[in-house]
């Protein structure tokens, strides 16, 4: 195939079929400024009947460049004479340029006339249908009256085969109850108590919640016997008391032989108090002595903290100086208010820090010394600032623990009864008349078992023998003996397959 010249003019690709197009010759008088533009109808007298263009893949590139003196003329194509001026070029203005030749299109573009169009005709539209009427709907049949049905008759239950027993070598005594707390239905308002507590007991709750409950709702004042030892404690237990007490002259003379002078401290009394408590962990709840706290507040945090976590279910903690003495004892005194409020509230913090139930009570011994009226502020303050009860400690006279009452009311009490003590004798009818919610009872156990201890030595000295009846299994018996044959002999154990 031969290479086209560069002075011959190349087709444009988007006007024209290759296939069907031939270069003019240069020659015989044909210049650019006389080829013949072709003008083109109006768009919207015609319409473009435009052959589809060959695609790239099918055209023919081949042609025959013709010599000088010989002129080829496309079909359709203008004889040089009959070409118009330039005027009108489809080329525009710059006729000068070689590219400005024009040809005609060839037959296959001829250019057809537009067909007419029929104008679309108006379709009627159909009348809508008219709706029916809506059946009426029957009216629902009556329900005849339901058939009773016989009720079922209940089979008796065969009852179940009685447990085996397990036979001990020895009976043991059984174990007392502890009596339940009675609820009455309406409250007289004069044991109206403001206090937290849950609304149902659980007899299996922690010590402290099964306080409080017993505090709020028992119809009866709550008496706790002073206890200083696992033996009085077994033996309050024994008896079925609903509380007990664990008093800080009793832990201090019989663990250290000292007198209530301050001379126990956190470890002494933590260490009784828990064993007191968890002898029967769900047994009565114990309430036990902290004297001042035993430091500052970081200590008394340290020590409710420590009571918590030993069982105990409230403890009362006094305003004395640090070089504290008994409560019954002269000569004593007191921190000035504001201290005595410090700590009433590391109490408060320490409690809400550990989430706990303990009952804490606020003791002010300032009667001695500051007078009635200095003691009702203190214990209010106390009282404001979250402690639980109070004990006004000392009083003089039955009308004092009375006014006492009724001026915190209905702030819980608690009454110290320390027979032949400083206060005058109040019994536990008397102090829930007055409104007391609670009455402890310091010395019920170490005096008495001063009397007894004393006159039994001494007339061991003088005779040689006791002169007792009671039984070391009786004792035993007190202290849990039955308990552990129970255990021993359920876990497979032949501890006691002799007896005791």
């Amino acid at each position: 195939m031969m290479q086209a010249s560069s002075d011959i003019p190349q087709p444009k690709m988007d006007s024209y079929n290759i296939s069907h197009w031939h270069p003019l010759p240069l020659t015989n008088g044909i210049t650019p400024e006389s080829s013949l533009a072709m003008t083109l109808p109006k768009p919207e007298e015609i319409k473009a009947k435009v052959a589809p263009m060959t695609p790239p893949n099918e055209i023919n590139y081949s042609f025959k460049i013709p010599e000088h003196n010989e002129l080829l003329t496309p079909p359709g194509s203008i004889t040089p004479e009959e070409s118009p001026s330039t005027e009108g070029s489809v080329c525009g203005e710059d006729s000068g340029s070689d590219d400005s030749a024009s040809t005609a299109p060839s037959e296959d573009y001829a250019l057809a006339e537009e067909a007419p169009i029929d104008e679309p005709v108006a379709k009627p539209i159909d009348e809508p249908t008219p709706i029916d009427e809506p059946t009426p709907i029957d009216e629902p049949t009556p329900i005849d009256e339901l058939t009773p049905i016989d009720e079922p008759v209940a089979k008796p239950i065969d009852e179940p085969n009685a447990a085996p027993t397990i036979e001990l070598a020895l009976e043991p005594k059984p174990e007392a109850e502890i009596p339940e707390v009675v609820i009455k239905t309406a409250e007289p308002a004069s044991i109206c108590v403001n206090i937290r507590a849950p609304e149902v007991y659980d007899a299996f709750a922690p010590a402290a919640t099964r306080l409080r409950y017993m505090i709020k709702n028992s119809d009866h004042i709550i008496k706790c016997p002073g206890v200083y030892d696992g033996l009085s404690a077994r033996i309050a237990i024994d008896v079925g008391f609903e509380g007990m007490y664990m008093t800080g002259a009793g832990t201090t003379a019989s663990r250290l032989g000292q007198a209530d002078l301050g001379i126990a401290q956190l470890h002494d009394m933590r260490t009784n108090a828990e064993m007191i408590a968890n002898l029967r962990p769900d047994g009565p709840p114990l309430i036990a002595d902290m004297d001042t706290g035993y430091g500052g507040p970081i200590v008394i945090a340290k020590a409710l903290q420590q009571y918590h976590l030993a069982g105990v279910a409230g403890f009362h903690i006094e305003d004395q100086v640090m070089q504290k003495r008994c409560g019954h004892l002269a000569g004593k005194e007191v921190v000035d208010t504001d201290t005595y409020i410090q700590r009433i509230k590391a109490c408060i913090v320490a409690r809400r820090q550990l989430r706990s139930d303990i009952v804490i009570i606020a003791r002010t011994d300032a009667l001695q010394s500051r007078g009635f009226d200095d003691c009702i502020e203190r214990l209010k303050r106390a009282r404001d600032e979250g402690a639980d009860m109070g004990i006004l400690e000392g009083v003089k006279t039955k009308e004092q623990a009375a006014q006492a009452a009724k001026e915190l009311a209905p702030w819980p009490l608690c009454y110290n009864s320390v027979e032949n003590g400083h206060s005058p004798l109040i019994t536990a009818q008397e102090a829930q008349e007055m409104g007391y919610r609670v009455i402890i009872y310091s010395f019920a156990s170490i005096s008495p078992a001063y009397v007894a201890i004393k006159s039994t030595f001494e007339w061991l000295k003088e005779m040689g023998s006791t002169g007792s009846s009671v039984t070391p299994k009786t004792i035993f018996n007190v202290c849990g003996l039955s308990e552990s044959m129970i255990i021993d002999e359920a876990s497979g154990g032949t501890a006691f397959a002799k007896g005791v």
